[in-house]
């Protein structure tokens, strides 16, 4: 059923995916407590960037003999997720962020619940993406 999608539809699934990401990187760089003067040359790069480098995935996922249903669903599950991932624990990544610019010669700490939190949810949603992708290619 997942994959009855068309490769149309799964193109257009991955365009709102690539803008999902966008806004929920945009949202999560928002949050945390840069100087303005780092903050804006780095997002207009982001801006140009991301749909480039989504184009080039989407293209060449059309060049390809076979359906490419599969690799746009596996760009739309990644790029979908890593925000996910990321906006739950950004309060405490902004706070090891700021401990850190404030003593710049200090020991790199990382912070193991978010850690934990990024690790596990990306490894939770590789898991379904692997077991979605299995049922599909053998018919279950």
């Amino acid at each position: 059923m997942l994959f009855s999608i068309s490769e149309t539809g799964w193109a257009l699934i991955a365009i709102v995916a690539t803008a999902s990401f966008m806004a929920g990187m945009h949202v999560f760089v928002t949050g945390l407590p840069m100087p303005e003067r780092e903050t804006r040359p780095n997002m207009k790069l982001f801006h140009i960037l991301t749909p480039l480098f989504a184009a080039v995935v989407l293209w060449a996922s059309l060049l390809r003999p076979d359906s490419g249903d599969r690799i746009l669903f596996l760009y739309s599950v990644a790029f979908v997720s890593i925000p996910v991932a990321l906006l739950p624990v950004r309060g405490r990544l902004s706070r090891t962020y700021t401990a850190q610019r404030r003593e710049p010669g200090a020991e790199v700490k990382t912070d193991v619940l978010a850690t934990a939190w990024i690790c596990g949810f990306l490894l939770a949603v590789l898991l379904v993406a692997v077991a979605a992708l299995m049922a599909y290619d053998y018919g279950a």
